[in-house]
């Protein structure tokens, strides 16, 4: 009998566990995306108007996995952790031309929007989107 009510006051608990495990790994999930889109968009910023205008190609691409270095064009640069392959990235860029210009072929800004996508088990892709203005100073 001990051994009964025992057990029935186990599985909740079990329950609560397998729960809680799994919420934590959304939320390590989330976390990680977050502050992927935030350093990828704070170095879009860093590289400012003319950085974007002279490196377009590069704030341009489909959906690229996060691994190899953080730094891509040094080989000896810190890698990404292994966890973060499960990770994808996209990045577009547009031009928004000068509308009050008299000289429409006048770039007033970069409009970056970057996606960042992921898998959760048993669950459709997840996705967090951020997004940043990088303007012209020189037309105004």
């Amino acid at each position: 009998m001990t051994l009964l009510v025992f057990s029935m006051g186990l599985l909740p608990l079990i329950i609560l566990f397998k729960t809680s495990h799994v919420t934590t790994g959304k939320a390590k999930n989330l976390m990680i995306a977050q502050s992927l889109g935030r350093t990828l968009i704070d170095e879009v910023r860093s590289y400012g108007f003319p950085g974007i205008k002279s490196n377009f190609s590069k704030f341009n691409y489909t959906w690229k996995q996060m691994n190899g270095p953080l730094v891509e064009s040094d080989p000896a640069s810190v890698r990404y952790p292994e966890y973060y392959n499960r990770f994808e990235t996209m990045m577009v860029t547009d031009e928004v031309k000068d509308r009050d210009s008299s000289n429409n072929d006048v770039t007033a800004l970069y409009s970056v929007k970057l996606t960042i996508r992921w898998k959760e088990s048993g669950k459709p892709d997840q996705l967090l989107g951020f997004g940043t203005l990088v303007v012209n100073h020189e037309i105004r």
